[in-house]
């Protein structure tokens, strides 16, 4: 079952270091200066050790994460998260057309995050700040919603062996078509929505710019390869970006992975070293998978 037998231990700050560490990589000695200086700064609930120790929320799931994904030095974890909390200037951005930014819309307003213009050459505006976002972010990945975006968003990938076919024919017309175009002409299927798998098919990236405060979340797909969907940005606008593209860039980042294991353990529905595993990541998104009906999604391309 997904849910583990951990009882009605609640979830510590020592719990999500634990979590974090074992899904990044990151030593737990790390994760924990980051997690002890923004406790010190009052971004992480506080209170003494043992039985007593703070309960963690989402908010402060988030917020390790901003620390941590905002700035390499630990000491800075307080006011990294509040630079990063409060980036504004939220939009979404389509990138394959109607179907997507359709799904996209829904996504967002199924959590009360609600678009505030319509679409345009500068995106769809996104109300709140960033921190409210990541914790809605969070959130969708145990609530379903995330995975349920990319239902409805073909993902497809041409088989290796009949790749393998179509180089070894000189002449094959197949080698330049579209994707679009062999999904078509029946020549491969999408995958359908039971069978789809994050970090495989379908993929959730946040990404954190240390040097120029910014926050990019990609959402892509496989369409016989890595293919960017839509993007929801927070910090500078566009323009601001362009103009900076030529400095260094730090950046650092999380999948869904690592946002559906913090959420698990914060709601206690599974504990560190089990998701350390990422067992119960993978069989809770595997259940929200195989939930969809079939025929809820067409097999034309986006």
């Amino acid at each position: 079952m997904l849910r583990q037998q951990i009882g009605s231990r609640m979830a510590t700050l020592s719990n999500l270091v634990e979590t974090i560490a074992g899904v990044t990589g990151l030593p737990a000695a790390t994760v924990f200066a980051y997690g002890r200086f923004a406790r010190q700064a009052g971004v992480i609930g506080q209170s003494g050790r043992g039985r007593s120790a703070a309960e963690m929320n989402i908010a402060d799931a988030a917020n390790l994460l901003i620390a941590i994904g905002g700035t390499g030095v630990t000491r800075e974890a307080g006011s990294t998260v509040e630079t990063f909390r409060n980036l504004r200037n939220g939009r979404f951005y389509d990138f394959q057309g109607a179907d997507f930014l359709a799904a996209g819309i829904s996504f967002l307003a199924s959590h009360g995050v609600r678009p505030g213009t319509s679409p345009g050459a500068r995106g769809v505006r996104i109300q709140g700040d960033f921190g409210k976002f990541l914790e809605f972010l969070i959130n969708s990945t145990l609530t379903g919603q995330l995975a349920n975006l990319f239902r409805h968003i073909p993902a497809a990938e041409i088989p290796s062996d009949l790749w393998a076919q179509w180089i070894n024919e000189k002449d094959n017309p197949h080698r330049h078509k579209r994707m679009e175009d062999l999904i078509k002409e029946g020549l491969i299927m999408p995958h359908q929505p039971e069978t789809l798998k994050f970090g495989e098919h379908v993929n959730v990236e946040v990404r954190f710019n240390r040097l120029i405060p910014s926050v990019e979340i990609e959402f892509l797909r496989d369409w016989d390869g890595p293919q960017v969907m839509g993007v929801v940005t927070f910090g500078p606008d566009r323009g601001g970006k362009a103009n900076g593209a030529h400095r260094l860039q730090l950046t650092a980042g999380f999948t869904q992975h690592t946002l559906a294991a913090v959420a698990l353990v914060v709601d206690n529905k599974a504990s560190p070293s089990a998701v350390a595993t990422l067992r119960p990541v993978e069989a809770l998104f595997a259940r929200q998978f195989s939930a969809a009906k079939p025929g809820d999604r067409s097999a034309k391309g986006a």
